[in-house]
């Protein structure tokens, strides 16, 4: 699933404004030319992915604020669109906050929101929500069985997306997804990429019309298996909550099974 091109190829044409001249201008230029250098990867994706890049350097910290949304396009080359696109995707990952007479930061210590996951990962000192600042994601199709096989049914083939996260203090989490592979239809062939910092309920909803309207959960305490442990970027020897969600759609049929992986001793979970 691996996709290379030469950069060349595929470099939006970058027209910038005064803010050129900046650090931040001359890092988001950057991470454009690198992200949008990828073989038939939506402009947006590119976008996104350029500005989570700095979030997760930490180029971008909380609290500061992002170039206009007409500056941005004009910077990355792109349309108007495109920009207002890419950060809707990122407002709806909890990553930035968009508000009228103030533009658009990133986020700080407004809570994450709830479409994400329908808890949030909390600091068990001050109790504040921890966000990402990084992920991977990896999609495949297997065909064996397993929890997820009691929600969506026997099957020849499941779609799995594979995450791995870190939070705003470094910890680790990581989740795995389970759809019947028949109701994604091309979601293997699909750059993981276009999975990294995205909100998967509207993704999963805007693309397939399957919209995840109700959860039931599990949360047990566990250690991962190794070989889990080994895909997911956690660790095998420390306890963590796993918890299982079943989500429906508002006919009551099955839409996805995920489980996510977050380390007992470092975070705590709010309902």
């Amino acid at each position: 699933m691996t996709r290379s091109t030469r950069a060349e190829d595929h470099r939006p044409k970058l027209v910038g404004p005064v803010e050129d001249g900046t650090n931040l201008a001359r890092s988001l230029r950057r991470e454009m030319m690198e992200k949008a250098a990828v073989a038939g990867r939506p402009k947006r994706t590119a976008v996104r992915l350029a500005i989570a890049a700095l979030i997760a350097s930490e180029t971008l910290r909380p609290g500061d604020p992002l170039p206009s949304e007409k500056a941005l396009a004009a910077l990355l080359g792109v349309s108007l669109g495109t920009v207002q696109a890419a950060l809707k995707q990122l407002q709806d990952m909890g990553a930035i906050v968009r508000r009228r007479g103030d533009g658009t930061r990133v986020a700080s210590a407004e809570p994450l929101p709830t479409s994400i996951w329908h808890f949030r990962v909390v600091d068990t000192v001050n109790g504040h929500p921890l966000r990402f600042t990084r992920q991977t994601a990896e999609v495949d199709v297997i065909d064996e069985a397993g929890p997820w096989s009691f929600h969506l049914g026997a099957r020849d083939s499941y779609l799995r997306i594979r995450r791995r996260m870190r939070l705003t203090t470094g910890v680790h989490i990581g989740a795995e997804m389970f759809l019947a592979a028949d109701s994604v239809p091309g979601l293997a062939e699909t750059d993981p990429q276009e999975l990294v910092m995205v909100n998967i309920r509207p993704y999963l909803e805007e693309r397939f019309g399957l919209a995840a309207t109700r959860a039931t959960h599990v949360v047990r305490q566990t250690r991962p298996v190794a070989s889990l442990a080994m895909v997911l970027g956690l660790n095998a020897r420390v306890d963590h909550f796993e918890i299982s969600a079943c989500t429906f759609d508002g006919g009551g049929g099955a839409v996805y099974f995920q489980r996510i992986f977050v380390p007992t001793g470092s975070c705590a979970l709010s309902f």
